[in-house]
């Protein structure tokens, strides 16, 4: 067993920094020496074991620095580096990768990103198989830290590719076929026809859809800012998020940052999914109602009450169509 770990120390946002010790208490201890801390304000986070290797090389160092430096100490026998702060060789031979990301320092350690602002305020987030959560259960898991050798994550990444695309084309067929939104006084002017509303509605973007939408109904709050991010995101996904600095596809650490945002999309799709069958749910509703025919056969439709209810909680037909 590793004698020396490796800790991520927080103390107040703008001093946390790696530290080598034995244990939590002694990561701490160095920070609160150093820096005059509280004890009870510093947290320290264990990332991961040592090799036993390392120490060596670490005290080798140490003492061709005290001859330089502080001789009075550099033939002492029981000269160590450790318990200290993580020099930038050691986390190199741990095997941390470096980069600069919109002015942001960045270091990456087994999917997680410590990364210090402009400000220099540090925060951290997880990319990678850290960030695949158990509500996609579709998307394949697997450990890349302990077990070796190192394995290639292209497959999830590419699994995570098709699954989102599919999802941003099935909800935007959803939201352009649901003609519930032909009913305001607004798209009645714009279109005389069903028809002429669909062919209207399959020319639009998505972000074209969502502006349509609130021509006629006033949106739930949260369901509005959802509704953004997921334009926001789809938009990020379909035109170009591959070659952007942070997502480069072409390098590990982008493949596991893009695999993160996927993963967040996928979680975002389920909401905005439910909310898009809701709308075609009450548009076919209203079809069997007052288009088709009496003795007609009615559209199939498996509906629920819950969509329906969705569908009220989430939309509201604006006041003056509604007096129109």
């Amino acid at each position: 067993m590793a004698k020396w770990k490796l800790y991520w120390v927080e103390s107040d946002g703008y001093e946390d920094c790696f530290v080598v010790a034995k244990n939590s208490r002694s990561a701490k201890s160095v920070e609160v020496n150093l820096n005059g801390f509280d004890i009870s304000d510093v947290r320290a986070v264990r990332v991961m074991d040592i090799p036993d290797i390392l120490e060596e090389k670490a005290d080798k160092k140490f003492r061709e620095w005290s001859k330089t430096h502080a001789p009075q100490q550099a033939n002492r026998p029981d000269l160590h580096q450790w318990p200290w702060y993580a020099e930038e060789w050691l986390l190199e031979d741990l095997g941390v990768q470096f980069r600069i990301v919109d002015d942001e320092e960045q270091k990456l350690l087994r999917d997680v990103v410590y990364a210090r602002k402009a400000t220099g305020e540090w925060y951290t987030y997880c990319i990678g198989a850290r960030a695949l959560v158990e509500r996609n259960e579709r998307l394949p898991q697997y450990d890349n830290y302990d077990n070796e050798p190192k394995i290639n994550i292209a497959e999830q990444l590419y699994t995570a590719i098709g699954l989102a695309l599919t999802q941003c084309h099935e909800i935007e067929f959803l939201f352009s076929k649901s003609f519930v939104f032909a009913i305001s006084e607004k798209q009645q002017k714009k279109y005389e026809t069903f028809n002429d509303f669909f062919k209207g509605w399959d020319k639009k973007t998505l972000g074209g859809l969502f502006s349509a939408m609130q021509e006629a109904f006033d949106i739930e709050t949260e369901v509005k800012m959802a509704l953004d991010l997921f334009l926001n995101m789809r938009n990020k996904l379909v035109h170009g998020i591959t070659t952007t600095q942070r997502y480069n596809i072409d390098t590990d650490w982008g493949q596991r940052e893009l695999l993160a945002f996927l993963d967040l999309f996928l979680s975002l799709c389920v909401p905005i999914k439910a909310i898009a069958e809701s709308c075609i749910d009450v548009s076919i509703e209203i079809a069997n109602i007052y288009l088709v025919k009496e003795n007609a056969d009615k559209i199939p439709l498996k509906s629920s009450d819950k969509l329906l209810s969705l569908f009220t909680n989430c939309f509201e037909l604006k006041k003056q169509d509604l007096a129109e």
